[in-house]
């Protein structure tokens, strides 16, 4: 199940940016308000907005959480690097899964999660959007939760 969902959600991350404006002499603008989210799903959503987390290079994405969404405990194959942009995100840094037991970061906050370090985060109220910027290629491998 947890291979499915890892699956899915990478799936998710490879679409292509469709809402970004471009203007003169290559440059690109995306405005809050052109990421479009599912407000009535419980799913966690992404949108990349520059390069491939599957390909070499750097890579920047979106990620919404709903309100309650987190991901299971997992850790990644390349350093990342997360600023919270909306709500309140909360991060755990082993594999308990347990929510009570994580960091607050507000709207502002920046987290980096070095490859290897097993975590799992998310949202314990309202929505959270978190923006991650990387080096390609990444996996994101799931871990067992610890009790």
């Amino acid at each position: 199940m947890n291979k499915l969902r890892y699956f899915l959600t990478l799936l998710v991350f490879l679409l292509p940016i469709t809402f970004a404006a471009e203007l003169e002499n290559g440059f690109i603008v995306v405005q809050l308000e052109d990421l479009e989210w599912d407000e009535s799903s419980n799913r966690v959503q992404s949108h990349v907005l520059y390069g491939n987390p599957s390909e070499a290079g750097l890579y920047i994405m979106r990620v919404r959480f709903p309100a309650g969404g987190t991901s299971n405990p997992h850790y990644h194959t390349q350093d990342r690097f997360v600023t919270v942009i909306e709500g309140t995100w909360h991060a755990g840094t082993d594999a308990s899964h347990d929510m009570t037991a994580t960091t607050a970061i507000p709207a502002g906050g920046f987290m980096i999660h070095p490859a290897g370090a097993v975590h799992y985060d998310g949202s314990r109220v309202g929505p959270v959007v978190v923006e991650i910027r990387g080096m390609g290629p990444v996996e994101t491998v799931g871990v067992e939760t610890s009790q």
